[in-house]
């Protein structure tokens, strides 16, 4: 506790008493876990896979519009901060208890609401590098890798907006494909292709 006062006495909150000490801590603790949270968020989303890591979900976006958006890590942060910043101030300004509170709580929660809305922005922003080879169905390509009997090989078949080397299989599992053959993709087992050979002059059509 006497940490903490000489904390408050650095900061010039050191007379304050009653709910004001709540609202300190809170403005205090909850401005440096946030500015934590956030720089790191900026280095490469480090907090979230610290957090998950260490078994904590940070993540409870329910993917519907409202209060699931809300409850994130870094929501409840900024309620914190903010409940105790705007609690603070409202009491030091004369208000009561019950004003100061009142305050203070609907400011959280329309601060929860707005880095709800930040964080869903910047996430919608960022580029999915995420490799979906069930998205490669249908595409055509050029054996890579000779592909054996039974065996796998590699073909270069553009998908997601990119040319991309993927493991591949052939259907009929007795046939032999060479490098530079024309394939299909039919199908898509985890990251291996499953893929039919294309002749030339299906390709030319279908171009």
């Amino acid at each position: 506790m006497s940490l903490i006062g000489n904390f408050l006495d650095l900061l010039g909150l050191g007379d304050i008493t009653g709910v004001d000490i709540l609202f300190a801590a809170m403005a205090i603790i909850g401005t440096f876990l946030f500015l934590i949270y956030f720089i790191l968020v900026l280095v490469g989303g480090v907090a979230d896979g610290a957090l998950e890591f260490a078994g904590f979900d940070t993540d409870f976006d329910m993917g519907a519009e409202g209060i699931f958006h809300m409850l994130t890590l870094q929501g409840i942060l900024s309620f914190i901060m903010m409940f105790g910043i705007f609690g603070l101030a409202v009491s030091q300004n004369g208000g009561t208890a019950v004003i100061a509170i009142l305050v203070a709580t609907t400011s959280g929660i329309f601060s929860m609401w707005i880095i709800g809305k930040v964080f869903q922005l910047m996430k919608s922003l960022e580029v999915d590098g995420t490799v979906k080879h069930s998205l490669a169905i249908g595409a055509q390509g050029k054996v890579y890798m000779e592909i054996r009997p039974g065996e796998t090989g590699q073909v270069q078949v553009e998908f997601q907006n990119a040319m991309r080397t993927c493991d591949a299989v052939l259907e009929d599992e007795a046939a032999y494909l060479k490098s530079g053959k024309f394939v299909e993709v039919i199908n898509a087992i985890g990251e291996t292709l499953v893929v039919k050979k294309l002749s030339v002059t299906k390709a030319i059509e279908e171009e």
